[in-house]
């Protein structure tokens, strides 16, 4: 990939970015963080509320954090790949992720994790310790279940025998463990483990997840593994062992496993230099058909709207339940009615985003969509 058509997909990359945070209603969790505890998300949503009298009232900080992180993974790309024109390609590859998309449209806590955990790497390659330790730090504070991303450290550390660094490692697990830890190992198990890989599958998209998959286990068979492989696959080992006896929560895991795709490409880069020019081709086609895939998912979700125009039940769109509340209150401001109760505290809220409050009269009309 070219500098120039690297930065022409960036433009357009942003103009997209822009259009979904602006255009998209407020959706059900987001609605319940604009309303909820004063927490770190509370604060961000607030930041710029009434600025521009659409999305980007609440999703700006998020948006501002995903284009950062495209940044950043650049710095981590130029770390594994000697050619800018690899570069190019792997920041493009992680711009696509369905979920690096969503995280920097819709207010979430994991695009700010994902800053922190890349801004830690670049630190931990230059060796500055006293930072790495203070991102640490803001990590333990920033996000409930930072104990993975902790975990993942102090094994990396104790097979690197870096003593400074497991200790550090150490310290802040048993800190998230005893005063932190946002991870529900409780209940009865119910088998989520099917649900997870859809859920990862939705995340990358399906080819991109299955090669993505496939690389961690190679490395883990025979290649050199580095911090981002730890990380990486720690986290997701340890979501599947959760998902055995209950329900993940993807923003717990994500963040920590999806910064590790440039490995896809190296592994994918490896399996080309060790064959001759004649037997590449059918490994240039696949990976051609794994992208076609991952540029798909992301047309889907950049074009959504349109799809309620061919989709008979439009309650099936994954992105129904932001739409609904909105198109609830257009149809009351035609009713010249400025109240709706509903059973969902979520959609209550939303509703109330827009300045629709809950009637006292139950008495009142019902709308369908």
């Amino acid at each position: 990939m070219t500098k120039k058509e690297f930065y022409l997909f960036i433009s357009l990359y942003i103009l997209a970015l822009l259009y979904l945070a602006i255009n998209i209603p407020i959706g059900p969790n987001e609605a319940m963080v604009f309303y909820g505890n004063k927490s770190i998300l509370y604060y961000a949503t607030h930041l710029f509320y009434k600025d521009f009298n659409n999305g980007l009232d609440f999703r700006l900080p998020f948006l501002l954090s995903g284009l950062l992180n495209l940044y950043l993974f650049f710095k981590i790309s130029k770390i594994y790949c000697i050619e800018d024109s690899k570069s190019y390609l792997a920041t493009t590859i992680f711009a696509l992720l369905p979920a690096i998309i969503t995280s920097s449209v819709i207010v979430n806590i994991a695009v700010f994790v994902i800053s922190l955990v890349l801004v830690f790497l670049i630190l931990h390659v230059q060796k500055r310790i006293v930072l790495e330790g203070v991102v640490m730090l803001a990590l333990l504070f920033v996000h409930d279940a930072s104990v993975i991303f902790f975990i993942s450290l102090s094994i990396y550390f104790a097979f690197k025998r870096d003593s400074k660094l497991f200790g550090l490692a150490i310290f802040f697990t048993a800190i998230s463990l005893l005063y932190f830890n946002g991870l529900d190992i409780g209940g009865k198990p119910k088998g989520k483990f099917l649900e997870l890989f859809g859920l990862y599958m939705a995340l990358f998209s399906p080819l991109v997840f299955i090669y993505f998959f496939y690389a961690l286990y190679r490395i883990w068979l025979r290649e050199k593994k580095d911090i981002l492989w730890y990380i990486s696959f720690t986290a997701f080992v340890l979501s599947i062992l959760l998902s055995i006896r209950q329900q993940v929560i993807m923003t717990d895991f994500a963040p920590y496993v999806i910064v590790a795709v440039i490995l896809m490409l190296v592994i994918y880069h490896k399996t080309l230099l060790v064959r001759l020019p004649e037997f590449q081709n059918r490994y240039r086609l696949g990976f051609k058909i794994v992208i076609s895939s991952l540029i798909f998912s992301s047309l889907i979700i950049i074009f959504h709207k349109p799809l309620f125009y061919i989709m008979r039940d439009k309650s099936r769109h994954f992105a129904y339940s932001f739409y609904k509340p909105y198109w609830i209150k257009l149809k009351l401001d035609e009713l010249g009615q400025n109240c709706y109760s509903t059973k969902s505290k979520k959609m209550q809220y939303q509703l109330k985003y827009y300045g629709i409050k809950e009637c006292k009269n139950l008495n009142v009309p019902k709308i369908h969509n």
